[in-house]
């Protein structure tokens, strides 16, 4: 089989003869073909890391010495961090970053004598052999080179020429290489403009470009670079048979369309949220719950709208000063609100507003401007030049917000918010009303299991209140972690409160289920809580009369009754006062002796704890039953955990017992036509009776669960396409904070007091005044402020040196994986010279004449024979370019994490295409968010996760919730960021974790067997090969050689002889996931082709770009 390797660029073939026999859905260790890949491919990385600094120099050596290219990278990785930008850490006054400095006659002598080494001291010193005169000093643990060393002689020796750093010169446009004079085997390969630039530097350098890949590969690397997903078998084929008949104008109608479709936009905010920090939970130790969903809906139309770039960051750094803001102008500032927020007790209000607006800082800088000005937040940076107090003339922007230090509690969001509808276009809502409307009368005329239903429920009637009776359980441990204080428990269940108690939240209770020494053998219908209200001191519980009927009584409070919001118990094996959301048990009823207007017993179902169940007696015993949906089986599950949630702000003393019953309920939980009628033989029925029970069955019946389901999500994408929704967003306080300089970056150490400024290395900043623009340091500008829009305006002013620079480099990273500066974040002395310095200044000027056009920019991009290039790397390209920074081939890198995991979606059929709206909770491991949250949490503070069903679980993964202190483990295995903070380029890491994730994950394992079973029904008339080759081209849009089909049809035949010996296991195999399971297949021949479907999903090819 054609094993495909990919490292940095580098493709490697070679044929391995293997066949696995593993179960790849079950299997925990690697398969031995992914294992011998892994290997290799780490040799390669090793390789590539000590060859890439020498491949970019190389690349880039044409015999003279530039500063910015050669000489200011060693200075600024050894020298500048003593003799840079930084006032404060500088030793000797000297500068080696400024030339007036640097040549500065010092008493007799000069740091560097341009065109003298002899009498240039910087130069005696860096290869002096005494450890005192060295430079850099032995100390630092910095070191020169000798090729370092010698690129700073020959350039001493040129005349020390220094230029002023590249990225703060404003691009011009320059001359695109002419192609006239270059070897003329090349004329005619280029398509456009990029192609002279790229091939002028390959001949340069001796190398050469690559062929054009087939049209198998141009179109799977189009789909995926411009939608995110895989083609589908058809648009492969279609296209294939267009380029081959007519040739680029087919291969631009295919760019057409994929960048028109709705899914472009998807794939272009993906790195946007990185970028933005996008997540659904405000992040710190409590991380509690945010929504800004419609935000990243705001991103995703603006993309498939094609909103210019300038404008894309005006809105989102400024909409809400936009004169006469528009509701989605306001949404779009939601991109700096994105950072993490808290509301922890302990925490200092004024602190947390200032990391707020360094947070903000840190992003704006990144993200727009490529420079990190966070390093200049304690001191002056050590290598730009920007001073601290510009750094905080900066920070001043962002700390006029009208927001709170502690803010964003209970799942709301924190201030300032609005309500605003999606941005999204609203085609999609015919098409949902239509599905619901559909959906709805599937549901109200089916009878389909009517009758066993009814068998089933006349079964529980009348088994109502029999036998029922408390079952004896132990009380292990009793406590409210949040709020301590005086409290007591006995081992039967007996907790009292002996002394006033504030904000007491609710209280925790581990019990086992146990008769004298041995276990509870009968099932557990639900459980009680008895009470004395009015509890003698010292004696709680010792005379408590038992009740003979399940109930929650509780002593008066401080308003005068009780008020219970949510009641959680979940069933364990395990002794834990922790509710396990995952085996939670639902209750069926919630009943009382008494209740409050507006607050009656069914109240504390809502675990949203915005509700409460409050009687209507002050002084009685009060009594609430709940009972189960499903009984317990202690066998199974001797304990239980119960949660009890209090609305009271203060408790007086009071005392409880905690008391599991046996039996059922005594009260139906239908009402008493319905319970009458299900006692009744069908044939006593009215037709009254059998209307009445059969809406009862569609509401409830768990063979209509996913009907239901379907239902409910479809009621709740229409009130998203329809309501008002929360979202937060920027605005300007009546009275602003004033921003000081803080001395070491500390809150609390104020200094001197700032305005807005932009850094004074960058142009001047213009400030809006009565309609004009006055230029920085103009007296009219010192007496107006300059706003967030002043710096949105200056950001986009056509002549700006970094803006555009860097926009279209991380466009170009897209495609290229990494930008023509490969640091992406840093245009700084430390990042890294441009590979292609004119083809970077050529697209910005033109990206920015052409009226900021992101599309049309993306097209010429991915036109260009540049672009399509083959990946693979022969060994003369090895030799002379491995990181591929000439772009003599096509690159080639592992998918995204979102689109491995939509890759299967999609050619599943699973992929639900929605576009924009909430995000949702697709498959999970149990237990995650547990470990991190805070006791008292519920699941509507997504402190507590719920799996989503039906829809929800097959939708792109753009949309899977991202919870910072949690972030989805398949999505963090192949490195999708946990958005604490803005993150530009992902690191890429080659872990076991990836295997097992694509191996073993219901996500991946469901889609394998929901293929297999597409396979065996749409081709069940196909031989077995015929179904190998369909199955292998859906997947990696390639037929199979003949030699892929012999193994994998070996392969199909070991699996098959296994699942035959052990048919339970075949059962396992095809009933992962929630999707129905198609039982009309033989499950060892769908468990079998299952496997064969996990294997093609694992294919090097399948989850790599090429």
């Amino acid at each position: 089989m054609h094993v495909i390797e990919q490292c940095g660029g580098i493709q490697v073939k070679e044929i391995t003869k293997f066949t696995c026999t593993r179960s790849f859905s079950f299997a925990c260790s690697w398969c031995p073909v992914i294992a011998m890949n892994s290997i290799r491919l780490s040799a390669l990385q090793m390789l590539l890391v000590f060859s890439g600094a020498w491949a970019s120099h190389a690349a880039s050596d044409d015999g003279s010495i530039s500063f910015n290219r050669d000489v200011r990278p060693i200075l600024a990785e050894t020298c500048f961090h003593c003799h840079g930008p930084d006032e404060e850490g500088r030793e000797a006054d000297l500068r080696l970053d400024e030339e007036s400095s640097a040549s500065e006659d010092r008493g007799g002598y000069q740091a560097i004598r341009p065109g003298d080494l002899k009498a240039s001291e910087a130069w005696s010193r860096i290869i002096s052999d005494d450890d005192d005169r060295l430079m850099p000093p032995p100390e630092s643990h910095l070191f020169l080179n000798k090729k370092q060393k010698a690129v700073l002689k020959q350039w001493i020796i040129e005349g020390a020429q220094y230029e002023g750093h590249w990225a703060f010169t404003p691009p011009q446009s320059p001359d695109v290489p002419s192609v006239q004079g270059m070897n003329s085997r090349y004329a005619s390969w280029g398509r456009n403009e990029i192609d002279s630039f790229v091939l002028a530097g390959l001949l340069k350098a001796g190398a050469s470009p690559s062929a054009e890949a087939d049209p198998r590969t141009l179109i799977r690397r189009l789909t995926f670079d411009l939608t995110g997903l895989p083609p589908t078998l058809e648009e492969t084929r279609r296209f294939i048979d267009n380029y081959e008949t007519h040739g680029e104008s087919a291969y631009q109608e295919a760019v057409r369309r994929l960048i028109r479709s709705p899914h472009f936009g998807e794939r272009m905010t993906v790195p946007w949220l990185d970028q933005a920090r996008y997540a659904d939970t405000n992040g710190y130790s409590i991380d509690g719950g945010r929504d800004m969903w419609l935000w990243r809906d705001w991103v995703i139309q603006a993309y498939n709208d094609n909103m210019p770039f300038d404008q894309f960051l005006r809105e989102q750094l400024a909409g809400d000063l936009i004169p006469d803001a528009t509701d989605a102008q306001l949404i779009a500032t939601g991109f700096n609100r994105n950072h993490m927020i808290t509301h922890e007790g302990g925490t200092i209000p004024e602190e947390n507003l200032t990391n707020y607006a360094a947070d903000r800082v840190k992003t704006t800088s990144e993200v727009f401007l490529g420079l990190t000005f966070g390093c200049a937040q304690c001191h002056d940076h050590k290598y730009d030049p920007i001073s601290q107090k510009e750094y905080y003339e900066f920070f001043a922007f962002f700390n006029e917000l009208d927001d709170r230090g502690l803010d964003g509690n209970a799942g709301r969001n924190a201030m300032p918010q609005m309500s605003a509808s999606t941005v999204m276009a609203r085609d999609e809502l015919k098409s949902v009303n239509a599905e619901l409307a559909a959906a709805r009368i599937e549901l109200s005329n089916t009878t389909n299991g009517f009758d066993d239903w009814v068998a089933d429920e006349r079964s529980r009637e009348q088994l109502r209140g029999k036998q029922f009776r408390h079952v004896d359980a132990e009380l292990l441990d009793a406590s409210a972690p949040n709020r301590p204080g005086p409290y007591e428990f006995d081992s039967d269940g007996t907790v009292s409160l002996s002394a006033p108690s504030k904000g007491l939240a609710g209280f925790s209770h581990s019990i086992q289920l146990r008769q004298g020494d041995q276990q509870a053998s009968e099932t557990i219908s639900g459980i009680s809580i008895e009470f004395d209200p009015q509890p003698v001191p010292g004696a709680a519980g010792k005379d408590t009369q038992e009740s003979t009927e399940p109930v929650l009584s509780l002593t008066p409070f401080p308003d005068g009754v009780p008020k219970i919001t949510a009641v959680l118990v979940s069933a364990n094996n395990q002794p834990t006062d922790q509710v396990d959301y995952h085996g939670q048990c639902k209750f069926v009823s919630a009943t009382a002796s008494t209740s409050a207007d507006s607050h009656v017993a069914p109240s504390v179902l809502d675990e949203r704890n915005v509700h409460w169940w409050q009687p209507s007696e002050k002084e009685k015993k009060q009594c609430l039953t709940l009972t189960f949906g499903q009984p317990v089986d202690p066998a199974k599950t001797p304990f239980l955990s119960v949660l009890i949630f209090f609305g009271q702000n203060k408790s007086l003393p009071f005392r409880w017992r905690v008391r599991p019953f046996t039996g059922h309920d005594p009260q139906s939980k239908w009402d008493d036509a319905i319970a009458a009628a299900l006692l009744k033989d069908q044939t006593q029925w009215t037709e009254d009776s059998r209307e009445q029970l059969l809406a009862v069955f569609r509401q409830t019946a768990p063979s209509l669960s996913l009907l239901r389901t379907q239902i409910s999500n479809l009621e709740e994408r229409q009130n998203i396409l329809t309501n008002k929704h929360s979202t937060m967003v920027m605005n300007t306080s009546s009275k602003p904070r004033e921003t000081f300089v803080l001395n070491r970056g500390q809150y609390d150490a104020p200094t001197i007091r700032v305005t807005p400024r932009t850094p004074r290395v960058l142009p001047p900043l213009r400030v809006r005044r009565n309609g004009a623009r006055t230029t920085d340091g103009d007296k009219d500008q010192r007496e107006t402020q300059a706003t967030r829009l002043d710096l949105a305006e200056w950001l986009t002013d056509p002549n700006h040196p970094l803006t555009a620079r860097v926009a279209v480099n991380r466009i170009w990273a897209l495609f290229f994986e990494t930008g023509i500066v490969s640091t992406s974040a840093d245009f700084g002395s430390q990042g890294e010279y441009p590979s292609h310095p004119d083809l970077l200044d050529y697209l910005a000027t033109r990206f920015v004449s052409h009226g900021w056009n992101q599309k049309e920019l993306i097209q010429m991009i991915v036109s260009s024979a540049t672009y399509r290039q083959q990946s693979v790397t022969t060994a003369e390209q090895l030799a002379v370019d491995p990181g591929n920074r000439l772009l003599g081939r096509g690159p080639r890198f592992r998918l995204p994490a979102e689109f491995i995991r939509d890759q299967v979606l999609a050619v599943s059929g699973l992929l639900v295409p929605r576009v924009g709206g909430p995000s949702v909770h697709p498959y999970q491991p149990h237990g995650l968010w547990k470990e991190i949250s805070h006791f008292g949490s519920t699941p509507a503070t997504k402190q507590v996760f719920v799996q989503d069903h039906g829809e929800k679980l097959y939708r792109r993964s753009l949309y899977t919730i991202v919870k910072r202190t949690s972030p989805h483990p398949a999505m963090a295995a192949f490195d999708a960021p946990n958005r604490e903070m803005c993150v530009v380029d992902r690191s890429k890491t080659n872990t076991p974790l990836q295997a097992l994730v694509t191996l073993n994950d219901p996500q991946f394992a469901e889609a394998a067997r929901v293929f297999a079973s597409s396979i065996l029904q749409e081709h069940s008339t196909h031989d077995e090969r015929s179904r190998i080759e369909w199955a292998f081209e859906s997947i990696s849009s390639r037929p199979p050689t003949d030699s892929e089909i012999t193994m994998i049809a070996q392969f199909l035949d070991a699996e098959r002889a296994r699942f035959q010996k052990s048919p339970i296991d075949a059962e396992r195999v095809i009933a992962i996931g929630e999707y129905p399971v198609t039982y009309d297949i033989d499950p060892v021949e769908q468990a079998a082709w299952t496997q064969i479907a996990t294997l093609l999903l694992n294919l090097s090819e399948v989850l790599t770009r090429q």
